[in-house]
């Protein structure tokens, strides 16, 4: 096995939204980085995640020229749609600024910044597997390995932007015992159907055999979710009672029903909820899901870790052109400020949304009065909706 030296300015590991948005940001700053990521680029492009954008989130994509497709063919979402007990409530998510909610599938974002990257000419090294960090509070080296050849990528600064199983975490000290964790007893199964989303029937469905959610991708493509054990296989139900079960959880005292159509894909996925608040050692900063993850509830994993990025494409931009420490000092109390809130907001939402094992009535009438809360008074309608267009980006 033979090995090969690199340098660059900013060693990114993951090509991930916020890796790929961090680069995009540095490079109109003037600033060299190269992306690592393990995964291939086929993988990278199909994966299938969050698809509901902050105001904040379009108008950064925007501000970096990725935003041709995304005002082209993004929907906007101006209300959101609370059913429970066989009742539907609409909530506006437009502000007094007619901030709104916009639908765009993240694969797209990650497809429209690799795009603008490769373009560019500039590198990601696709199926490269990071090994570990040297010399993180001097001169830091990225080890990994790509083809079979161990390889070297020296570096003035390292983003971690590699999710919540990554390497990048784990290098910095005292990250595990300032990481907080709550594991949820359930699982959302998630499926992407070729079938119009019905607007009639969106957004979340609070049900005693668990919760629901209707969302688009497209004026073509569905998005729906349901609540199931955490120990759910995706086998475990055909296309026609997957559609049945959502219909069942939507009812809402109408005759409507989804549309159907071929399901193109199936997952399941944990909740939890989680922050490690030590985001920064040395030259090292970690962002989105590396450092915090969030019940996908509320819909904040993609904006969160947006917010991150603009955090630390500031930090290493003063830090390498003007020698500025600041920014990296106060790192982690800076994301932080946004981070918390957003985290707590999405894990009452959860609280709120779904059945828990052995739930009683009285829970579920706590929940309903929760619900109640948000849409039965314009001081809580206007907490929902500040709540889900997001809080303010620190830089």
């Amino acid at each position: 096995m033979t090995s090969t030296n690199i340098r660059t300015r900013v060693g990114i590991v993951g090509a991930g939204p916020a890796g790929l948005l961090l680069a995009r940001m540095l490079q109109l700053e003037g600033i060299d980085s190269v992306i690592l990521e393990r995964r291939s680029r086929a993988y990278v492009l199909s994966r299938v995640r969050a698809g509901v954008l902050e105001k904040g989130t379009v108008d950064t994509l925007i501000a970096v020229g990725a935003g041709e497709r995304l005002l082209r063919e993004g929907m906007p979402n101006k209300d959101v749609q609370l059913r429970w007990d066989g009742v539907c409530h609409r909530v506006s998510t437009v502000d007094e600024n007619g901030r709104h909610l916009t639908t765009y599938g993240q694969a797209k974002i990650v497809e429209d910044l690799i795009r603008l990257r490769e373009g560019d000419g500039l590198p990601i090294h696709f199926e490269a597997q990071v090994d570990r960090f040297e010399d993180i509070t001097g001169n830091p080296v990225i080890h990994f390995s790509e083809g079979g050849v161990a390889k070297a990528l020296h570096c003035d600064f390292i983003a971690g932007c590699d999710g919540f199983r990554g390497v990048s975490r784990a290098h910095i000290p005292g990250a595990d015992a300032a990481s907080f964790l709550r594991e949820y007893p359930f699982s959302w199964f998630g499926i992407l159907a070729e079938a119009a989303p019905n607007p009639a029937l969106r957004g979340f469905a609070h049900s005693r055999r668990g919760m629901a959610i209707a969302s688009a991708r497209s004026d073509k493509i569905s998005r729906l979710y349901l609540q199931v054990a955490p120990d759910f296989k995706v086998d475990q139900m055909d296309d026609e009672a997957i559609w049945d079960e959502l219909d069942r959880r939507f009812v809402d005292g109408t005759s409507n029903r989804f549309n159907r159509g071929p399901i193109i894909e199936k997952s399941v996925a944990r909740l939890r909820g989680f922050i490690c608040t030590e985001m920064q050692y040395g030259k090292l900063c970690i962002a989105g899901d590396a450092a915090h993850i969030v019940p996908p509830s509320g819909a904040k994993g993609l904006n969160s870790a947006v917010g991150d990025v603009r955090v630390m494409a500031a930090t290493i931009t003063r830090y390498l052109k003007e020698g500025d420490s600041t920014l990296l000092e106060n790192y982690s109390a800076t994301c932080l400020r946004r981070i918390v809130p957003t985290v707590h907001w999405s894990c009452e939402m959860s609280d709120t949304l779904h059945m828990f094992p052995g739930q009683s009535e009285f829970d579920t009438r706590m929940q309903y009065a929760k619900l109640d809360s948000w849409v039965s008074s314009p001081g809580g309608q206007q907490r929902f909706r500040e709540a889900m267009l997001g809080q303010p980006y620190p830089i």
